[in-house]
């Protein structure tokens, strides 16, 4: 059955939708699991610094697989895999058995079926406007936390974890499943021609271009900022507020970040992807700096997360489609599992960092100060990259990187 790429792209939305509760609920998890096991928030923290890094080696591993096989089967692969993996955590009796669950096969299967795979596969689709297309995928992540954190935090709330971890192996099996067996397909023919496979070491050149290895650089420091996400709910309650303001900041951050990400593919598109790139990370630089600050109004916090956070996925997606431009088809997948190896290293390490600090002092300002200036660093990195010219990608140089 032929659908239009329009339908595609909304099919995939809702599939990277759902597939996102892997990464975006675990702060709503957090304090019941550390409560019920006694564990410190570092150790707590343990089985989410296993899923970045899981999600990182999946990435690299199903990009390739989808550059050499396709997109359909690797998602529905990934989606099963979730699914397991929430199933079994409902089950886990043990930090070592949360670690094996939701951090290795949750963490391997966010690579198969959530942002890298489908950034890939929409950019495939789309020539024009290929940036706002790709930030409609990266509007998943947030949109995840608005529309599934309420239900999250009810289920642990009103049952308990376990309970909320066995409905999200639902949803992923019963509704995500048939949704991607429809919608997770890449334009007729784009396989034809990938016989004869890349090799890995076809990506040795794109390592050693600059403009590359800035972009990996910045893609690093965004992934240490996810500890604002896993401990959202968490540093919450650090500045003097209850878990529901916590369960409501979950949310702002997803509306806020849905808007940012549509917002900053759209300009990235006339204005220019490195300018617009590094606009964002200026941005969550000046919100992580003012969130660093005591905030006593439930409000004014509110805003500051919007600010601090939200745009995590206008960064996202605008970097995602500088990586696809800069190496063309045939070997994004792999180059986008690269950049999220880089990413969920940053991922695993700040989520620990985090809870080392706040385990040692009782509060996540001083992380936060530090955090707001290396992403205002890698903002003015990408500015200066813009200025001198290094980081573009004309129709000519993206046509060869396709044909070769």
């Amino acid at each position: 059955m032929k659908i239009s790429r329009s339908a595609i792209l909304l099919l995939c939305a809702a599939v990277a939708t759902m597939t996102s509760i892997g990464m975006s609920t675990f702060s709503l998890f957090l304090p019941p699991i550390e409560k019920e096991f006694g564990l410190s928030r570092s150790l707590a923290t343990l089985p989410y610094v296993v899923a970045m890094l899981g999600w990182g080696a999946g990435a690299i591993l199903f990009g390739k697989l989808a550059d050499d096989r396709g997109s359909r089967p690797v998602v529905l692969t990934g989606i099963l895999l979730m699914a397991a993996g929430f199933a079994g955590m409902g089950l886990s009796q043990n930090l070592w058995q949360l670690s094996l669950t939701y951090g290795v096969l949750v963490g391997l299967a966010m690579g198969a079926c959530s942002l890298a795979v489908m950034s890939l596969l929409v950019s495939k689709h789309f020539a024009i406007n290929r940036g706002l297309a790709v930030s409609v995928i990266q509007t998943a992540p947030p949109m995840s936390p608005l529309l599934f954190a309420p239900v999250i935090y009810f289920l642990i709330y009103s049952y308990d974890w376990r309970t909320a971890a066995f409905a999200a192996s639902a949803v992923l099996f019963f509704v995500a499943l048939p949704l991607a067996w429809f919608g997770a397909r890449d334009p007729a023919g784009s396989q034809a021609g990938h016989s004869t496979r890349m090799a890995w070491s076809a990506c040795l050149p794109y390592l050693r271009n600059r403009s590359m290895l800035v972009l990996f650089a910045v893609r690093f420091s965004c992934g240490v900022a996810f500890f604002q996400i896993a401990h959202l709910v968490a540093l919450t309650m650090s500045k003097g507020f209850d878990a529901a303001t916590g369960a409501r900041a979950v949310s702002v951050f997803g509306g806020a970040a849905v808007i940012s990400a549509l917002l900053f593919g759209w300009l990235s598109d006339r204005y220019g992807r490195a300018r617009m790139l590094g606009a964002s990370y200026l941005t969550r630089g000046v919100g992580t700096l003012l969130m660093s600050l005591d905030i006593s109004n439930e409000w004014a916090y509110y805003a500051v997360v919007g600010l601090a956070i939200g745009p995590t996925f206008g960064t996202v997606a605008v970097g995602s489609v500088l990586f696809y431009e800069l190496v063309g088809p045939r070997m994004a997948g792999v180059i986008l599992g690269m950049s999220f190896i880089v990413h969920q290293i940053g991922a695993a390490g700040g989520p620990m960092v985090a809870s080392l600090v706040f385990d040692r002092t009782g509060s996540y300002d001083g992380f936060m100060l530090v955090m707001s200036l290396i992403l205002l660093a890698s903002g003015l990195a990408l500015f200066r990259e813009a200025k001198l010219g290094v980081i573009s990608v004309t129709p000519a140089q993206f046509a060869r990187s396709s044909a070769t």
